[in-house]
C-alpha cells in the first residue's frame, strides 16, 4: 500500500530509482513494480505524474509527496531521464528530442509510459 501525503499524483507516473526508470498506470502497478527494483529505504526518489508535476517517493514510509524542490518537469528533462536509464535493452530506441515544441507534454509522457510498460 502506498500512502499519498496531502493528495495523490495523477497517474500514470514515471519514477527514477537510481537510474532504473519505471512507469505505472496505477498505484497498484507502481507498488508491484517497486517490488522488482532494489530500493534503499533511507533514500528518496524523483517521481513525475502525468501533468508534469514533480513528486518525491519515500520508500521508508512507502509514501509519495508533492513537497519537493523539483516542482515541474519539462519535456526535455523527462526525455533525458528516459534516454539515460540503466534498464534499457539492446532493442530499445532512444526517444527523439527533435520537434518538442510541436508535441504536448501529455502526449510525450504517454508515449514514454507506453514504452516503459511494454514487456
Amino acid at each position: 500500500m502506498l500512502i499519498s501525503i496531502f493528495r495523490e499524483p495523477k497517474y500514470p507516473v514515471i519514477c527514477d530509482i537510481d537510474g532504473f526508470v519505471i512507469a505505472a498506470k496505477s498505484e497498484k502497478s507502481f507498488v508491484k513494480q517497486l517490488s522488482e527494483v532494489t530500493i534503499v529505504a533511507e533514500k528518496s526518489y524523483n517521481l513525475v505524474d502525468s501533468t508534469g508535476e514533480g513528486w518525491i517517493f519515500l520508500p521508508k514510509h512507502m509514501s509519495v509527496s508533492p513537497l519537493t524542490f523539483k516542482k515541474q518537469w519539462s519535456k526535455k528533462e523527462i526525455i533525458a531521464v528516459f534516454n539515460g536509464r540503466k534498464n534499457q535493452s539492446s532493442e530499445d530506441v532512444r526517444y527523439s528530442e527533435k520537434s518538442l515544441s510541436s508535441k504536448r507534454f501529455d502526449r510525450i509522457f504517454g508515449e514514454l509510459v507506453d514504452l516503459l510498460t511494454r514487456h
